[in-house]
């Protein structure tokens, strides 16, 4: 066991050269790996690599240094600063007017507006305008026309029914605004991200007319995969029902290195509406040594770095991932389930059709997903 080899952090090589020179200076044995020979001073994904017996001491003095390298938490309080802008793409099912209701409630805490995004049936013309084809043309115009109507007269009617329900339940008015797109939903909402840049896309799982073959809807998982900001993924089970303040949120980690960026990230999310988080990873071998030295050092960083907030740092010893991660969510009362796509096996798992089943736990919790 002692001679086995383990990464404890995935650097640049810049930062990687300063882990190594501090943990030789401790007496650690180590070497990098994955390094780039030819351009090393650009090198990114350097592997940080130690004897087994010596992680738990390594893992310690990596955490030390993260604050020297600029992630320290003054970084989750830049990023809530900076979610000022919600997407939601909308096709006028229940699903997503529900997802547009989570939208607001979340705006309303984070002083942020929220943005529609609808796209419409957008007909393929490659008709030359003349001929025979002519009258054709004329056609596809004018239904092109009559849908762009049709889309602004719904989206505008959707607005008015939001603001009066906010009205309504007397509370703070949220800035709310619409951007009607020709095209394929997915490539839409991708495209208008990079130019809107939201700090979140609060979507639904499932929308109108769609076949539910697995749990989380085709367009809202292509979404979800390819999206560069955080995605709220409400089930269509899910009925909004005001913001919950002092609810439980799971994040389930692979340890991974974007777990201190993820979770800060989480931290700031939550922290307005008192949450508790769960960190908790799912292993085969509770007792694994490694395993308990990385939970340890995640527990020691955020204990020190946000010791106001009430956090809970679990192994949980289960051969399967997706089972464990129910029994903990219906024992503890989970409200929301976070991830990052970091660790590509977790979400491939969790989005496999045949594992639809298996997945029943998180139709009635919405998914926050993560990108690193």
């Amino acid at each position: 066991m002692e001679n086995n080899i383990v990464t404890i952090a995935t650097l640049t090589y810049s930062r990687a050269l300063l882990v190594l020179s501090r943990l030789e200076s401790e007496g650690i044995e180590c070497f990098l790996s994955n390094k780039n020979l030819i351009q090393a001073d650009i090198s990114a994904g350097v592997e940080v690599r130690v004897a087994e017996k010596d992680a738990e001491k390594a893992l310690r003095i990596v955490d030390e240094m993260k604050d020297a390298f600029g992630d320290g938490k003054q970084k989750s309080f830049e990023r809530l600063m900076s979610v000022r802008r919600i997407l939601v793409p909308v096709d006028f099912s229940e699903t997503s007017i529900n997802a547009c209701r989570y939208a607001i409630g979340l705006a309303q805490k984070l002083k942020a507006e929220v943005k529609l995004l609808y796209a419409y049936f957008n007909p393929v013309m490659t008709a030359e305008p003349y001929d025979e084809t002519y009258s054709y043309q004329i056609g596809l115009e004018r239904l092109v026309f009559n849908l762009e109507n049709e889309a602004k007269k719904q989206i505008k009617g959707l607005i008015k029914e939001l603001k009066e329900e906010v009205e309504k339940e007397g509370l703070k008015p949220v800035k709310i605004t619409y951007k009607l797109d020709r095209g394929v939903p997915d490539d839409a909402i991708l495209d208008y991200c990079r130019e809107y840049k939201p700090g979140m896309i609060v979507i639904g799982s499932s929308g109108m007319g769609g076949k539910i073959s697995d749990i989380i809807g085709s367009v809202t998982k292509r979404v979800i995969r390819k999206a560069t900001v955080p995605v709220l993924a409400i089930p269509g089970k899910v009925k909004y029902a005001g913001v919950k303040y002092g609810g439980n949120v799971l994040y389930a980690t692979n340890f991974s290195d974007s777990d201190y960026k993820s979770i800060r990230m989480l931290l700031s999310y939550i922290k307005p509406f008192q949450m508790k988080i769960h960190v908790v990873h799912i292993a085969g071998d509770s007792d694994e040594p490694l395993v308990k030295a990385k939970m340890d050092e995640l527990k020691r960083y955020f204990a020190k770095e946000y010791e106001e907030l009430e956090m809970t740092f679990y192994i949980d010893e289960h051969e399967d991932v997706l089972a464990g991660l129910d029994d903990y969510i219906e024992d503890k009362g989970i409200d929301l389930l976070a991830l990052t796509t970091h660790k590509r096996g977790m979400i491939e798992r969790l989005f496999n059709p045949s594992l639809a089943r298996q997945m029943l736990f998180h139709s009635n919790i919405p998914l926050l997903v993560f990108h690193s």
